[in-house]
């Protein structure tokens, strides 16, 4: 799969090194390529400590993440953020492999879980490409970051937890 999106997207092959990316329009061009692949891949939602390890977790200081699993080997963090920081309201952003997500998420792999890294979901079966193509649909509308989403949620806007639960579509059993 990564040869295809490789091919297909050269502009993008930093994406496939860990590298973050911001920009709207290649990461809508690139999770666009990954729905419409022939391939397999998986997709898994986790939260996390917010802004330090050592912070402790409490629901306003909680980060949520997607986990895009492109084979065995290779995978993407994907989050939404605020674009520059302002404490409630501003512009949002989906950003793949922001760097606390990767990090965070490579020390949780090698057992070490400073971040209190937690898989989301664990019951339900995600249906990975309707929730791309919701994550997708966010991005065509400009959706803005609210930071206190979870408290009192404004139109049109999200912030990194609720972005997941609006975003997410579980496979029927």
């Amino acid at each position: 799969m990564i040869a295809i999106l490789i091919s297909s997207c050269s502009s993008l092959l930093p994406h496939l090194k860990n590298e973050p990316i911001t920009d709207q329009q290649n990461l809508l061009s690139f999770l666009e390529d990954i729905v419409n692949s022939q391939e397999d891949f998986s997709v898994e939602a986790l939260n996390r400590r917010a802004f330090n390890p050592l912070i402790k977790q409490t629901k306003l200081l909680t980060h949520s993440y997607y986990l895009i699993n492109l084979n065995d080997e290779k995978y993407l963090t994907l989050s939404f953020s605020n674009k520059k920081f302002i404490f409630l309201y501003s512009d949002g952003i989906w950003v793949i492999n922001k760097k606390t997500d990767i990090s965070s998420h490579k020390l949780f792999i090698k057992g070490n879980n400073p971040w209190k890294v937690n898989y989301l979901f664990a019951e339900n079966t995600i249906d990975e490409r309707q929730t791309l193509k919701n994550i997708i649909n966010s991005l065509e509308h400009d959706m803005k970051f609210y930071y206190r989403d979870h408290l009192k949620s404004k139109p049109n806007s999200f912030n990194c937890n609720s972005a997941i639960f609006e975003t997410v579509m579980f496979k029927q059993q």
